[in-house]
């Protein structure tokens, strides 16, 4: 009753869960060109997913699994549907989401399958986005809906999606513990000592979930909506922001009876929500301050597609961030690790692997 009268009050007053405001880009978050001036390592179209061990750099492409070689993607193996997530343990063991509703271990990269993992927990896999080795034996994984797949985050969102799950699977035994259930939608996994770090997009926050102490929040109220991780060396990890917030999404999400039309009768592509990448159609909703002027469009203009990376300090500080603004074309990062000194990065919308110096910016 309690809970049901401050809603009502929030909901009265524009407040608390009722507020459409979105957090200001500012401090650590000030936007700057470091993605968009970004050494651009190699383009394929469906470039999604980085998966590495300190020596080696796969990614995902559709279907396809490729290997970083200088400055090239190879082909290295091609499997029968889209790869939504990867991994790579450090001995060299492959784990691969595909289609979101099955996920496989291999001994090798080219190896035989050893271990397959449908149906954790009595409920099947929807959405298997994220996927990480803690050790040889135990893998953590990311559900991000029980109703729409991977290419369908955007369904999820506009359906107010909370069957988000995060899962630690014991290859070896079989067994899978459920870390954290009811999430809004979970994108991102990393193990941590002691227990694991998820991301939960639509709530714009990562956690920590510590077995003796239960789960708490590490990193809130973002500007993005965080997906995947990876560790940073020095302490910390990285955090891909796939897509950023607006004043206008946020209307839309707490407006039930419009968000209902939209879905049911607009093109997903012209929906108004959040994309990996904008300005491809006249027919894409905008706001006041996305008009261009004189054939510019402002880099501060509120952003349909954005790519943002943040460097997270272990006790939650955000203490660096990479932008590709508005009118930028590096939109999309879903997926980022650090290789041979840099950071490579994916751009899913302008299809293009990226590469930051980390050395020449200490």
């Amino acid at each position: 009753m309690l809970q049901a009268l401050r809603n009502w009050g929030d909901t009265l007053l524009g407040r608390g869960s009722a507020a459409i405001t979105v957090p200001v880009m500012d401090g650590s978050l000030k936007p700057n060109r470091v993605l968009d001036e970004a050494t651009v390592v190699a383009t394929h179209s469906g470039l999604d997913d980085l998966a590495g061990n300190g020596g080696i750099l796969f990614a995902s492409a559709g279907p396809l699994l490729l290997r970083l070689a200088g400055q090239e993607l190879i082909e290295v193996r091609r499997f029968d549907a889209d790869i939504s997530a990867l991994a790579l343990s450090p001995n060299g063991r492959l784990a691969v989401a595909l289609d979101g509703r099955r996920v496989l271990v291999m001994g090798s990269v080219d190896g035989a399958e050893v271990a397959r993992l449908e149906s954790p927990a009595s409920q099947p896999l929807v959405a298997a986005n994220a996927l990480a080795f803690d050790g040889e034996d135990q893998l953590l994984l990311t559900d991000g809906s029980a109703q729409h797949g991977p290419a369908q985050w955007c369904h999820d969102l506009m359906a107010l999606g909370r069957s988000g799950r995060v899962l630690r699977w014991h290859v070896a035994s079989g067994r899978v513990d459920v870390i954290a259930a009811d999430l809004q939608f979970a994108f991102g996994v990393l193990p941590v000592p002691g227990g694991a770090l998820f991301s939960e997009s639509w709530r714009h926050r990562v956690m920590l979930a510590n077995a003796p102490s239960g789960t708490r929040g590490l990193l809130a109220e973002l500007p993005g909506y965080p997906s995947r991780m990876a560790a940073a060396s020095g302490g910390g990890f990285w955090l891909s922001c796939f897509v950023c917030r607006t004043q206008l999404v946020e209307f839309v999400l707490r407006e039930p009876a419009y968000r209902t039309r939209m879905v049911a009768e607009i093109d997903p592509r012209y929906w108004i929500a959040p994309a990996l990448s904008s300005g491809n159609s006249f027919l894409e909703p905008l706001q006041g301050a996305g008009v261009k002027q004189m054939g510019v469009l402002k880099p501060w203009a509120p952003p349909r597609s954005y790519g943002l990376v943040l460097k997270v300090a272990a006790d939650g500080r955000i203490v660096e961030s990479m932008h590709s603004q508005v009118d930028g074309k590096h939109h999309g990062i879903t997926a980022i690790a650090e290789h041979d000194g840099a950071l490579v990065a994916t751009s899913k919308g302008s299809g293009r692997l990226l590469r930051v110096e980390l050395g020449a910016r200490a």
